[in-house]
């Protein structure tokens, strides 16, 4: 475990992984003061480095990639997106040209080593009101290269999320569907992006898949049985596509199925496609909070402002993490979906970190603890252990210890890194009574668990 003090009054906004190395965005809670910088943990020597974000946009950033030297920041400003390439070593900063458009929503964005570009997945709707995504490629003095723009043909489907992987040459697409009428997500879609191929007609039903209701406590009899009875079968919940994992078996789809719940007030792009929830900019740990605040979007002014929450029925409850494994080819292997506690959120991100190779690894935060599953092809060893956190280096002269916001990120090494914070009172050399409040990194190996 590694111990950083930090500025209290910061919050751990994202977090990447770069081969050893793991970069943390860290912003000041008090917005006005536009307080940012990039905090790099060396997983090997447990050294950390800060890099100021100075001469940037003064606009909370909503995602950052990392490319050799360069750091892409994204911002939203005016509803409409904002790229600007920052060099860590001179400080030097490029704005890309503003070509996004009001509306357009950053999905998903990396950086390609092979081609040496950052790549952004960007979804829009048409004036028609029928979805498409973009995907745009910034080198790294911030000028922009290509877009590519993919469209749904199809008449009766729509494409709700779409996430591509970064692994080889050959771009593997996939993401959820549903029905044009705005019903319901209804299945899910996988394929290579290339000539001759058409992932979006590679589609698989949620009703062909064993394991999508298995996490009911029946197994999902009744709810199978209502969907093949319906005359139009869809998902009123919401399905969001979180992330592709290039595995041992092929591709690894996970996606995070939650029920929105008192949000009726909220404007629904389509199937519950609202960056409210799924999208949101601000990523601060400090909202989510049960009775604290939570972000709202100001049209006038384009960003995203805290507010006090006075209604506290209106959440999000999330209900299970669905796996789908495709192979090489797309076509689709197995499915598994791990039951989740109502955990209770205003603002929705991932539910847990999954490690896939051979057997797959998924970990997860409920009320301060973390809960281990083991999946291998489809089927449970273990399911939601408890994994024990380790107290801090203070000997046996702590004397209380809190852990509050933590958070877990997959490795590229086998192994998941736990942050958090943690409040300590502990005796220190003298004899005194102490009060810390530190920001603390642990390495969690999965053969240990």
């Amino acid at each position: 475990m590694v111990d950083i003090p930090l500025k209290w009054s910061h919050v751990l906004k994202r977090k990447k992984v770069f081969g050893d190395k793991v970069y943390f965005l860290c912003e000041n809670t008090q917005r006005h003061l536009n307080e940012k910088y990039l905090l790099i943990l060396d997983l090997k020597t447990k050294e950390t480095k800060e890099i100021d974000l100075k001469n940037t946009v003064e606009s909370p950033i909503s995602d950052f990639e990392i490319l050799d030297d360069r750091i892409l920041l994204l911002y939203y400003v005016q509803n409409r997106p904002i790229a600007q390439v920052k060099e860590m070593a001179t400080g030097k900063v490029y704005t890309v040209e503003d070509v996004f458009q009001p509306g357009m929503l950053v999905q998903e964005v990396f950086g390609d080593e092979m081609t040496g570009v950052f790549n952004l997945m960007i979804k829009f709707r048409t004036k028609d009101r029928s979805k498409s995504f973009l995907m745009s490629s910034i080198n790294k003095e911030g000028v922009m290269l290509r877009n590519h723009l993919f469209e749904n043909e199809s008449k009766n489907r729509e494409n709700i999320d779409m996430i591509i992987s970064n692994e080889g040459p050959l771009k593997f697409i996939a993401g959820t569907v549903g029905m044009t009428n705005k019903v319901g997500y209804n299945g899910f879609y996988g394929g290579y992006l290339a000539d001759g191929s058409d992932p979006f007609n590679n589609i698989v039903e949620i009703n062909d898949l064993d394991g999508f209701f298995a996490f009911e406590k029946d197994g999902g009899e009744k709810s199978r049985k209502s969907w093949e009875k319906s005359r139009n079968p869809s998902l009123k919940e919401a399905l969001a596509a979180r992330e592709i994992i290039k595995n041992d078996h092929g591709y690894l789809l996970y996606s995070d199925h939650f029920l929105p719940v008192g949000n009726s007030h909220l404007t629904k792009d389509g199937v519950y496609d609202h960056h409210y929830y799924h999208f949101n900019p601000i990523k601060d740990l400090n909202y989510g909070r049960r009775g604290t605040a939570a972000p709202v979007y100001e049209a006038g002014s384009g960003v995203w402002i805290p507010t006090p929450v006075t209604d506290p029925d209106i959440y999000f409850s999330f209900k299970s993490s669905h796996f789908l494994q495709f192979d090489n080819n797309g076509d689709v292997l197995w499915d598994y979906a791990v039951p989740l506690p109502k955990k209770s959120t205003f603002v929705p991100l991932s539910y847990g970190q999954i490690f896939s190779g051979n057997k797959d690894h998924f970990i997860y935060e409920f009320e301060g603890k973390l809960f281990y599953s083991l999946i291998s092809e489809g089927d449970f060893q273990e399911i939601n252990q408890e994994v024990k956190i380790l107290n801090p280096q203070k000997g046996d002269k702590v004397l209380s210890l809190r852990n509050s916001d933590l958070e877990v990120k997959a490795l590229n090494n086998g192994s998941f890194l736990l942050t958090g914070r943690q409040q300590i009172r502990y005796v220190n050399e003298d004899g005194q009574a102490v009060d810390e409040n530190n920001f603390f990194f642990q390495e969690l190996q999965v053969d240990d668990f």
